[in-house]
């Protein structure tokens, strides 16, 4: 009974611990990212929250055929994208993640249909994406909340950052801040 109720404590206590991640700008926030998916094509939104690859598996929970319900997704094109005039991209001030992993995340972002929130800030991050030691991060400096057209908007941000950023070696960094005040950020993570 006593060894049930101290596994019972310490598994509560790991629990909280795995959410206490760190904002990767000093002196922002940190805020779970609320998705709005559908479950089925042409069928019923649900609010998720987590990063794309746990809302992905909770989408698979819902939704065994989820995958082969939103295969017409091409997740392997890989965009070119000009970085619009009054976007900033800076590179290598953040840890540095590998290409390969990155791009991972970013296949993962555009096969999720629907849309993101991230809560007010200003200073205000959400880890959108986490796997392989890459994270991708979504910032909000506007002093409401933002929800953006899809998550191809996020996704797009990283393909900027990597094609600004990665000089053909195995990793880089970098951050892509758009003008109407959100950003995006590629950085190596513990995930």
């Amino acid at each position: 009974m006593k060894f049930t109720y101290f596994v019972s404590i310490l598994t509560a206590g790991l629990g909280s611990v795995a959410y206490a991640i760190e904002a990767p700008i000093p002196g922002y926030g940190v805020e779970e990212l609320s998705w709005e998916v559908q479950t089925t094509p042409g069928g019923p939104i649900v609010n998720l929250n987590g990063t794309v690859q746990e809302v992905h598996e909770q989408l698979l929970i819902i939704n065994p055929n989820y995958e082969q319900e939103f295969a017409t997704l091409n997740t392997d094109e890989r965009r070119e994208f000009a970085t619009q005039k009054r976007d900033t991209v800076t590179c290598y001030q953040y840890p540095q993640a590998n290409h390969k992993d990155v791009e991972k995340g970013i296949a993962y972002l555009r096969k999720v249909p629907g849309q993101p929130t991230n809560g007010p800030g200003p200073n205000n991050c959400g880890r959108v994406s986490c796997g392989y030691n890459a994270g991708i991060w979504w910032c909000n400096d506007n002093s409401f909340s933002k929800t953006l057209p899809s998550f191809n908007n996020i996704a797009d941000g990283a393909q900027v950052v990597e094609n600004k950023c990665w000089r053909g070696g195995n990793y880089f960094s970098g951050k892509c801040d758009h003008a109407d005040h959100w950003s995006v950020i590629v950085k190596g993570e513990r995930c």
